[in-house]
């Protein structure tokens, strides 16, 4: 059965300990408990945190961008608006590839302006209808094993400072993320 992000939560409370009592409801929305707010203030964050740290292939997701309307900046030709559920882009890639055993890399900027005078991360670039290869976040239930450790880990240590003010614990915490981590980096693709 797929975890859910209270799964995760109430994994990462066990390992905090002080019989921290495990938390209902789920993301975005937890119970009222101690647990509960701090979980819907730091889960997000440490999923997020753990996304962006490499291009996990469970999160790969693959979009046209929307023309954002605006003129770009002197340094680009075309913008487009960052897709709503991205962590992170990795990759543009032209709508059409002249040669595909050759694919050249194609370069883009991040940023941020007014788009309807709403603050809005957009993508500059110089490509026509370019797909973009992307960290779309998904949920718990499609989690790669490593990830879930390493989301438990990160989320513990800071429930470590967050519910039982215990630094000493949140350290060694963060450390055993570091562990996950750095299985991570050499998984194979």
């Amino acid at each position: 059965m797929p975890l859910t992000a209270t799964d995760i939560c109430n994994r990462a409370i066990q390992l905090v300990g002080d019989n921290q009592p495990p938390i209902t409801g789920n993301a975005p929305t937890f119970d009222d408990s101690p647990a509960g707010v701090a979980a819907a203030n730091l889960y997000p964050l440490c999923v997020g945190a753990v996304g962006r740290q490499f291009g996990w292939d469970f999160a790969r997701k693959t979009v046209v961008l929307t023309p954002s309307g605006n003129t770009p900046s002197v340094l680009w030709t075309r913008e487009y608006l960052y897709p709503t559920n991205g962590i992170q882009v990795w990759q543009l890639i032209p709508a059409t590839i002249p040669d595909e055993n050759n694919p050249l890399p194609t370069t883009f900027s991040e940023c941020n302006t007014l788009v309807g005078s709403v603050q809005t991360k957009v993508i500059q670039t110089n490509l026509v209808a370019p797909l973009a290869v992307y960290n779309n976040n998904p949920g718990p239930e499609v989690w790669d094993t490593l990830f879930q450790m390493a989301v438990v880990r990160l989320l513990a240590s800071c429930f470590a400072h967050a519910l039982a003010g215990r630094p000493d614990l949140a350290d060694s915490l963060l450390q055993s993320y570091a562990g996950f981590e750095g299985v991570a980096e050499r998984r194979p693709d």
